[in-house]
């Protein structure tokens, strides 16, 4: 416990020192306020850019800056389990990340009075947050160049972010849903739609598929993708602090 609550705090000293801190506030108080003030724009548009978009950018960014500065650890905690440090950087980008979900919180319910089971909707919050924080960490470990990280961002939010946009604007009918399970943001844009439109308007079986694929999706990420990369720098602090 002691590790990760050290892991967690030199992480979260990361979000601030390199400014992420800042610019998460900085945009979850402009798009709560367009929100409020732009009622007939869908709030759900504000969200999937907060959820799809910005941590895997963010994250990517934050962990090629530590590889960059061979720091994504600090390097008295040679002894930590990679559970410990998966957990505590999850734990890390989540604290990060409810700062714009109780601001948007606010504004539907105070503001735009919306009606909608607040639990569920933390919760595939929570899960579209930890798979696209996990798709931003792995984008970093596979790509050794700044290019090859860019095209991967491009790549990344034009096949699988921009799906649960063109959704919620209408233009993907319920019949060909099944087609778009490969991503991750659309099984997570449509279980947001259904908790705020307060009803399930879509099959059973797809919302008990979505639920489980990102599960899937972000477990298989980290056990084969992000646990080797941490477990490497483990290896390597432990053996500078040996020699």
């Amino acid at each position: 416990m002691k590790n990760i609550q050290k892991i967690f705090i030199d992480s979260f000293g990361n979000f601030i020192k390199y400014r992420i801190l800042h610019m998460t506030i900085i945009i979850a108080i402009l798009f709560a306020l367009a929100m409020g003030f732009f009622s007939d724009i869908d709030p759900l548009l504000f969200i999937f850019v907060s959820v799809f978009i910005f941590p895997v950018i963010m994250h990517s960014i934050i962990l090629f800056i530590e590889r960059e500065e061979d720091s994504p650890l600090p390097k008295s905690l040679c002894k930590s389990k990679i559970h410990e440090v998966i957990i505590a950087k999850i734990l890390a980008a989540i604290t990060l990340h409810l700062i714009p979900f109780i601001l948007y919180l606010l504004i539907m319910l105070l503001v735009l009075n919306m009606n909608f089971s607040v639990i569920l909707f933390l919760l595939t919050y929570l899960l579209g947050l930890i798979m696209h924080v996990t798709v931003g960490l792995v984008i970093t470990i596979i790509s050794k160049t700044h290019v090859k990280m860019l095209l991967m961002y491009v790549g990344y939010i034009i096949l699988f972010s921009f799906l649960p946009f063109i959704s919620l604007m209408n233009y993907i009918p319920d019949s060909i849903q099944y087609l778009f399970i490969f991503s991750p943001a659309y099984l997570s844009g449509i279980l947001m739609q259904n908790i705020i439109f307060g009803y399930l308007y879509s099959d059973q079986l797809f919302v008990i598929l979505a639920v489980i694929l990102q599960v899937v999706f972000s477990g298989v990420l980290i056990w084969f993708i992000v646990r080797p990369f941490y477990q490497n720098h483990i290896n390597k602090v432990c053996e500078i602090k040996h020699d």
